[in-house]
């Protein structure tokens, strides 16, 4: 091969490179752009909707809880795996729970709508003290890093009950699934009691109890399913006997051995 041959090679070589690499770079932005722009969508439709409910925007604190649901949402696009952060916005039509996965976001738009139809309507029960509803808010925040954490250590975290057998599904435990099974499902359970008292409403903590009841039956219902399907799930949930409280007796688990964690 002449040095002009090797030359021309060598060049042709080096643009490819660079070509992948900037092809790469792009499809990386526009999912981000895409990623971002989704998220403000979100919170933009959440936040015409509660302000809908309420008949007025000169609620303080429903503000503030709204630029905090952004920044966590901006928060798992940044710090969550991105196929994950999807997943976690387009759940797929398959899994054992479709009907509760439907029955919990209902439940969550009825409580965060009814708490701000209540501060800004009706007026029945909004009497929550501004230090209550910031210690509130703070809990929401604290309850959403809770999941976010779970989502960065757990790379089968999903909202849909099912085994990733495409993924290796395997048995896991770091982070907060040292000390619980579900540390996402226990997330959503402070979380959205805790809206409630951010946004200003004691009456909407009905139908927030309903979202939690829902939750818990999950949290059950996949449990019992990680025990027929997962091979390893029944020694863990052994070991680690915390499902949505961490409880004393948990076995000390060593770090060779392979683990499993859902949400």
């Amino acid at each position: 091969m002449t040095g002009s041959h090797r030359f021309k090679r060598a060049f042709f070589h080096k643009a490819s490179h660079e070509l992948r690499s900037a092809m790469g770079m792009n499809y990386r932005l526009n999912h981000t752009l895409h990623a971002l722009t989704r998220r403000v969508a979100i919170t933009a439709s959440l936040a015409g909707g509660l302000f809908l409910a309420a008949g007025t925007t000169r609620i303080p604190m429903l503000w503030a809880y709204l630029v905090v649901f952004l920044a966590l949402l901006l928060a798992t696009m940044l710090a969550v795996d991105p196929g994950l952060a999807q997943e976690g916005t387009h759940p797929g039509a398959t899994g054992q729970d479709t009907n509760e996965r439907f029955g919990a976001g209902f439940l969550f738009l009825v409580t965060v709508g009814f708490a701000a139809m209540d501060v800004g309507r009706l007026h029945q029960s909004d009497a929550v003290a501004v230090a209550v509803s910031i210690i509130a808010l703070t809990v929401f925040a604290a309850a959403l890093g809770l999941q976010i954490w779970a989502m960065i250590v757990n790379p089968f975290f999903s909202p849909v009950t099912c085994i990733q057998a495409e993924r290796a599904h395997h048995i896991v435990t770091q982070g907060p699934y040292r000390c619980l099974r579900h540390p996402g499902y226990v997330a959503m359970t402070v979380a959205i009691p805790a809206s409630t008292l951010a946004i200003g409403s004691w009456l909407a903590l009905i139908p927030a109890a309903g979202f939690c009841s829902v939750i818990v039956r999950r949290a059950r219902v996949e449990d019992e399913f990680l025990k027929r399907n997962l091979m390893g799930y029944i020694d863990y949930v052994q070991r680690v006997r915390g499902g949505l409280f961490p409880v004393s007796g948990n076995v000390p688990i060593s770090p060779e051995r392979p683990r499993t964690f859902f949400t």
